[in-house]
């Protein structure tokens, strides 16, 4: 019986971890067509300043082989102030961007001057994962000089 007892425990503590690591939030990837939106405050001096950012979603890693041609970045220019101090960001991703993990980096304009701001320096959110199901793999070629 306490054999019993024991495997019904170490059963149910192991379905309780692998539950815990199943909820675990794991976006869900972006594909082309799809809008990516950020919403981003500024604070300190100057903040009130700021008139325009610029922002882009950009590849980690190399763009794969399958995907000759295929951009890495994209990005977007706003004015949109929802709030004071706060700017929107709507990345469209575009047809031909390659699949992989993208990190966000983005630019604050004021007439004095600007300032540049990227994930893992200035802030810290998670790389956007982005899928794409194109393909274009370039295909060999044979040249001969003619005569």
């Amino acid at each position: 019986m306490r054999t019993i007892l024991k495997i019904v425990s170490v059963a149910g503590i192991l379905l309780s971890l692998g539950i815990a690591n199943a909820q675990e939030a794991h976006p869900l990837p972006r594909h082309p067509g799809d809008v990516i939106k950020f919403q981003i405050k500024f604070d300190g001096p100057n903040a009130d300043k700021i008139t325009r950012v610029s922002g882009g979603l950009n590849l980690t890693g190399s763009i794969p082989k399958d995907q000759a041609g295929f951009g890495g970045g994209f990005g977007v220019n706003s004015n949109a102030m929802p709030a004071p101090k706060t700017f929107d960001l709507e990345l469209k991703v575009p047809d031909n961007t390659a699949t992989g993990d993208y990190v966000l980096a983005f630019s604050a304009t004021a007439a004095e001057g600007s300032a540049d701001y990227s994930n893992g320096r200035d802030f810290n959110i998670p790389p956007i994962r982005i899928e794409n199901p194109r393909t274009f793999t370039p295909p060999s070629v044979t040249v001969k000089q003619l005569p």
